[in-house]
């Protein structure tokens, strides 16, 4: 085999050998580095966004919802220490969820208003929260609670800290025997998820306002669930169904926003298949290549068999050839793919539209696990390309080869 290499390397770089095969080899292997290059990042920016996406979404998103068929239920404290005996469960606490029109002035927005406690609101809905303005305060213990407003709602309303805005909340079909309520919140907060739609469509109050609306002390929209691993929630899902009454409805955080990954599924296939069709033809490069080095060495390779060399031999030696020139190309394009993730996550060469995309960078996130993937797929297809022509040059004969030397 010490043999082999060194003939493959006397083949593929020194300075003596024909001065077209150094050149082939070259555009074998930026080819195979173009093809590993828009293979990394293409993957990598796919599992950024996702990584993106999931850090958003679990970070202002409940893990699980329990939820009933019922409009609301009576709270159940032996049902919620039922749920928080499973090992990872860390934390179980009660919200109402309420649609309302929030009013300030002349200007009236609707908004889904979901009801916590301020110190579970925090343990759970507030990690991928970004304050704009002012700062979770819901004045639980005041007369008049305070709101916890969307960025895009506030913008709309025109709200600011400190200002005064009206809840109208309507009980059936409003008539002058069922007028809507009106209830006064101060702004004490302005939050931005990074999420348009989202930042335009929520605002958070106190458990305490929400049961003075509804005037029912014991009731509950249901039960937010946060767990020791996100990527758990089905999981857990199937163990709150099997565990619960049959109104009870677990709902992950991922079947809550369910589109959003239909969505980036879908993006997948196409732009894998689209990039794959590059790395490909980075392959055909190292066939062509290796043909050419077949029919350049030609006269060498009849003289190696005529010394005795087995065509086998001859096989392997064009192969490692191959692997050569692939090992070199996938190396690099790593390399080049890895610094390019770098400089765009630390410089943002690339940005895009927060209010669309929820980040302002392309995220690119090259793990070790597409690195594999890539280094092993790039090996095994090279396996491939090299087949015909080692093939190809094992069955040269040296007498038709030297017949006029």
């Amino acid at each position: 085999m010490n043999f082999l290499f060194y003939l493959s390397e006397r083949t593929l770089f020194h300075k003596r050998s024909d001065q077209f095969v150094p050149f082939i080899r070259l555009i074998a292997i930026i080819g195979l580095i173009i093809g590993t290059v828009a293979m990394s990042i293409t993957l990598g920016i796919l599992h950024g966004f996702e990584n993106n996406l999931v850090e958003k979404i679990t970070g202002f998103e409940a893990h699980i919802r329990v939820e009933s068929f019922k409009n609301n239920i009576d709270y159940d404290a032996e049902y919620v220490q039922h749920l928080q005996e499973h090992p990872e469960i860390t934390t179980v606490v009660p919200y109402i969820n309420m649609e309302t029109m929030i009013r300030k002035g002349d200007d009236t927005e609707g908004v889904i208003l979901e009801c916590l406690n301020e110190s579970d609101f925090i343990e759970i809905l507030c990690k991928s929260k970004r304050n704009v303005a002012g700062s979770i305060d819901f004045r639980e213990k005041e007369e008049i609670k305070g709101v916890y407003l969307g960025f895009g709602v506030a913008d709309y309303l025109n709200a600011g800290i400190g200002d005064t805005v009206t809840a109208l909340f309507a009980n059936g079909i409003p008539s002058l025997l069922n007028p809507i309520n009106q209830y006064k919140l101060i702004v004490t907060g302005i939050f931005t998820t990074g999420m348009k739609e989202f930042d335009a469509s929520y605002a958070y109050a106190s458990l305490n306002f929400a049961r003075d609306v509804q005037d029912r002390e014991n009731e509950v929209s249901g039960y937010q669930l946060l767990l020791t691993d996100p990527l758990l929630a089905n999981d857990i899902s199937e163990w709150i169904n099997q565990i619960s009454e049959y109104h009870y409805l677990p709902i992950t955080w991922k079947e809550r926003n369910l589109l959003l990954f239909k969505w980036l599924q879908t993006q997948k296939a196409p732009i894998i298949i689209t990039f794959g069709i590059i790395e490909l033809v980075a392959m055909v490069n190292i066939i062509s290549t290796l043909i050419m080095i077949v029919l350049i060495k030609k006269r060498d390779i009849a003289i190696l068999k005529s010394m005795g060399m087995k065509p086998s031999a001859i096989r392997k030696k064009f192969m490692i050839d191959g692997l050569t020139i692939s090992i070199m190309g996938i190396g690099i394009g790593i390399i080049i793919a890895k610094f390019l993730e770098w400089g765009q996550m630390k410089y943002a060469w690339i940005r895009l539209s927060s209010d669309v995309y929820f980040i302002d960078r392309l995220p690119i996130d090259i793990s070790w696990k597409v690195i594999l993937i890539i280094v092993f797929a790039g090996l095994f297809l090279s396996l491939i390309a090299t087949y015909l022509p080692s093939r190809n040059a094992s069955l040269v004969k040296p007498v038709q080869v030297l017949r006029y030397e």
